[in-house]
């Protein structure tokens, strides 16, 4: 019993960090087209701001795949193992989210530098499929290129809490 408990925990904690997860991936494509109204565009019915919005919210939940796996290996902390383990995923997450966040903004600024001849919010919001689906490649790209890594940290995490 106390193991469905802890299940039902472990995805009452992923929901609501997912949801903040979503919020912050928007913001972070917010960010990237500071000339771009989204809402507009999305209920303009412009496909390529929805392809790449949708594509920064997979990357974000490819960062964070890890972080919902907590390793309790060589834990030692008695009864309140279910108490730490939410607390050990929810310290996860939010660092997977911070590193989510950074990884996928670096990785977007540093695209947008090197391809200097063409404006990618230009052409997202004249709704260029092409450079939607380019720009949807990197970001996934990134992010199951990042998430080794950031499974690597959680692991790390994971053992300097206990």
């Amino acid at each position: 019993m106390g193991q469905l408990l802890l299940s039902l925990a472990q995805l009452a904690v992923a929901i609501i960090l997912s949801a903040i997860a979503a919020y912050l991936a928007f913001y972070l494509f917010q960010w990237f087209t500071r000339d771009l109204d989204e809402w507009a565009e999305l209920r303009r019915g412009n496909p390529a701001v929805g392809v790449v919005l949708g594509a920064i919210i997979v990357a974000v939940a490819i960062v964070l795949r890890p972080a919902l796996r907590v390793n309790v290996e060589g834990w030692d902390v008695g009864r309140n193992v279910y108490f730490w383990v939410l607390f050990a995923e929810g310290a996860q997450l939010a660092v997977g989210l911070v590193l989510a966040v950074i990884t996928l903004a670096l990785s977007l600024y540093l695209f947008a530098t090197l391809t200097r001849g063409i404006d990618e919010v230009a052409e997202l919001a004249s709704g260029n499929m092409a450079v939607a689906g380019l720009l949807a490649g990197v970001v996934i790209g990134v992010g199951l290129m990042v998430s080794q890594a950031i499974e690597q940290i959680m692991g790390l995490i994971s053992m300097a809490l206990f």
